[in-house]
Order: C-alpha cells, then structure tokens, then sequence
C-alpha cells in the first residue's frame, strides 16, 4: 500500500517567501532555532525539526499549510537542486 501526500506548494512557496522577506526580523535571537510558520505568523520556535513537526501534529495542523524553516541568515542558507536529467555514460 502506498501512501500519497499532497501538498498545496503554492502556499508552502508563499509561506518561505514570507519568511525571506521578514528573515532579519523572525531570525533575529533564534539563531539556529527552527521557526514552524503559518498562515504568515511564526507560530513558535523550537531546537530541532523533530520536535517542531510533533507540535505541528498534535495542533492538527494539515501537511502543507505549515512551514518549518532553520533560522539562519541569507548567507549561511544552502540551496539543493535536482535535476533527473543526468547522463552517466
């Protein structure tokens, strides 16, 4: 049995946007903390992932229409990107 998740990524898009436009001001103090966002407000800031993602759960907080993001500053972000159109040979 497979389990489907989806996600509306407009609002996940929208949520990080926000958080890029207001970093200074959510990380300020929460260095290296993890801020869990919603609806455009920090709902709280916790040590780790792990923890943030339990409270998100027991708030009945739906996949997708919350956000947890590492407070750290622009310059110390690291972005990933895959790409599936890789050619060994």
């Amino acid at each position: 049995m497979n389990i489907v998740f989806i996600y509306d990524m407009a609002n996940l898009d929208a949520l990080y946007k926000w958080f890029d436009e207001n970093r200074d001001t959510i990380i300020k103090g929460h260095e290296k903390d993890h801020a869990l966002l919603k609806d455009e407000t920090v709902v709280s800031y916790f040590h780790d992932e792990g923890t943030a993602l339990e409270y998100a759960q027991k708030s009945g907080f739906a996949m997708g229409d919350f956000l947890i993001q590492e407070c750290i500053s622009k310059d110390d972000e690291c972005m990933y990107y895959y790409n599936e159109a890789v050619n060994f040979g």
